[in-house]
């Protein structure tokens, strides 16, 4: 069945001593109540399986965020991995969202010290989308079933409930097929034209090799206006980038 498990030591002796692998769910490492420190539910492992042994996807399933200001704890790198692991889908990680604000977000990942004047959050607010810190998933994974309200931003806490009832909802959902959401992203990016994760193959990222210039948006090659037949060489940049990016080669070149 391919589910991730979290077993006692017993297994192991017990499947030399029988001479093959057993069954799992006998020997499945759990316990109620937390950790010492408070941070992890002890019955969460279990219950994240369960979930995906029931309806075939993970815990942010059909959830679509956006990440904006510096990932410290967690990392972006750490954030984007254990999205894509619960078959959620990062549509950005940086300016411009305009696009994308249009194509539905449920949640907007923001450092907590980005203040609430700074210009995007005012786009996230005047489209009403919930802005939470990154501390909103990893509870919300650790502690499944405990109040993530501290983590909610700019009093949004209304929004952040129907984003949230909508995930939990999502949750009940059974895949038709017992495929991963997350099969079908393209290293978690969406295309800011059509919103699609799939396709990844033809999925161009705005920007260069070491990430200095470029937006880092998704696009698919048949989305561009105009469409390109195939996948081009070299670093790629969106229509705002490329016009920016010319200016500076531009620029560089009259000061030989």
């Amino acid at each position: 069945m391919n589910f991730r498990w979290i077993l006692k030591t017993d297994y192991l002796t017990a499947s030399c001593e029988a001479g093959k692998f057993l069954e799992e769910e006998p020997f499945e490492w759990y316990k109620k109540g937390l950790t010492e420190d408070g941070a992890i539910s002890l019955e969460a492992p279990r219950q994240w399986r369960l979930l995906r042994e029931r309806t075939g996807h993970g815990a942010f399933y059909n959830m679509r965020i956006i990440i904006y200001g510096e990932c410290i704890a967690p990392t972006l790198d750490t954030l984007k991995r254990v999205v894509k692991a619960g078959d959620g889908t990062i549509l950005a990680t940086s300016p411009p969202y305009t696009r994308i604000l249009k194509a539905g977000v449920d949640f907007a990942i923001v450092s907590p010290s980005m203040p609430r004047v700074d210009s995007w959050v005012q786009e996230f607010l005047r489209h009403e989308i919930p802005c939470v810190a990154a501390d909103y998933l990893v509870e919300y994974v650790c502690k499944p079933g405990y109040s993530l309200e501290k983590h909610v931003l700019y009093k949004t806490h209304s929004w952040a409930e129907k984003s949230f009832a909508k995930l939990l909802s999502c949750n009940e959902e059974i895949s038709e097929d017992g495929r991963l959401f997350s099969e079908e992203s393209s290293d978690d990016l969406s295309c800011a034209v059509c919103g699609s994760a799939g396709r990844g193959e033809v999925m161009l990222i705005c920007g260069d090799e070491a990430g200095a210039v470029g937006c880092g948006i998704g696009t698919h090659i048949d989305c561009c206006d105009p469409p390109l037949d195939s996948v081009p060489e070299g670093d790629w940049y969106c229509s705002k980038c490329s016009s920016t990016h010319n200016k500076t080669t531009l620029k560089h070149a009259r000061f030989r």
